[in-house]
């Protein structure tokens, strides 16, 4: 049985129990937070789980062999490296860091301890995903030329928000992540040149346009907002059509245009869009892996190489 702790009981973390709840050879043990509202809350719906008001308190307890980091942008680091040193395996949510060295850190980390560490990147793990690769790699729409992804949302502003938060907010740490590793997911060549059209207001960037250029000549437009909402899809443009996909970081189906059109489909595994991520860990530490080929500490690392060089042309 492996027995998780979450650190941090915002959405997300809900969402993550509801599909941890799938998994008769694992179960939710503790959680930690320290929004007293919050804890009891949660007591009274799980009297069965320990609920710590300290995230030390929770790492320092024997009876745990896994955290789900679900909390801030900003806090990823700290307590997923306190996870690591305390010999727990970590499943940190999105962006696992916000620099390049804090990630390298964080996996140089989980090799030292022999512990197992992961980025919590849906995207790799959406069952529908791995059909989409199997219709790419039979060359249905021919070499791929060009690669756009869409992750438009409006977020009205809240000034205590962590989205609006100048260390941690904006659109490209939010949600750009995804956009970047889809199209990593596709493109296996370096990135040499990024050219940027950012918005800022309130301190952060706010809606963002990315043209990435690979070094094999493929390329790569990346829209991302928290002022507009847009479809949130992927178009992969080939040499003999392309292949659409809605919502492009968690699809059930997409569409294949070539002289035809044709519609591929895969629901998520027990209708929840976290289960596949969560089987990923609990296959690997059951291998005894410290990290998953699926996303894997160099997945990480190169994902955010890809985030620092977008900043770096935003400013």
């Amino acid at each position: 049985m492996i027995r998780w702790g979450i650190l941090g009981l915002g959405n997300i973390a809900k969402r993550f129990m509801q599909g941890l709840a799938y998994f008769d050879d694992a179960s939710l043990y503790a959680i930690a937070s320290y929004t007293a509202k919050k804890r009891e809350e949660f007591v009274h719906e799980h009297p069965d789980v320990i609920a710590y008001d300290d995230y030390h308190a929770l790492l320092d307890d024997k009876n745990i062999d896994a955290v789900y980091i679900a909390m801030r942008h900003n806090d990823h680091y700290q307590w997923a490296k306190e996870a690591l040193v305390k010999g727990k395996a970590v499943l940190c949510e999105k962006p696992a860091t916000l620099s390049l060295n804090q990630t390298q850190e964080l996996c140089y980390l989980a090799i030292q301890n022999h512990t197992f560490f992961m980025e919590a990147m849906k995207t790799r793990f959406i069952p529908l995903i791995d059909d989409i690769k199997k219709e790419l790699d039979s060359g249905v729409i021919g070499d791929i030329l060009n690669i756009e992804t869409y992750f438009c949302s409006d977020v009205p502003y809240q000034p205590q928000h962590y989205l609006f938060d100048e260390k941690q907010g904006g659109a490209l740490y939010d949600v750009g992540i995804y956009n970047v590793a889809s199209t990593l997911d596709y493109i296996h060549s370096p990135l040499v040149k990024v050219r940027a059209n950012c918005k800022k207001n309130y301190g952060v960037d706010v809606h963002d346009v990315f043209h990435l250029t690979f070094e094999n000549g493929q390329k790569a437009r990346i829209e991302i907002a928290i002022d507009e909402k847009k479809a949130k899809k992927m178009v992969i443009t080939g040499t003999k059509g392309k292949l659409i996909a809605e919502p492009f970081y968690r699809p059930v189906q997409a569409t294949i245009i070539t002289d035809e059109q044709h519609v591929i489909e895969k629901p998520y595994m027990n209708d929840n869009d976290f289960y596949g991520e969560i089987a990923e860990v609990h296959r690997c530490l059951k291998e005894h892996l410290i990290e998953s080929e699926r996303m894997s500490f160099q997945d990480s690392i190169l994902c955010m190489k890809v985030i620092e060089d977008m900043k770096e042309s935003c400013a």
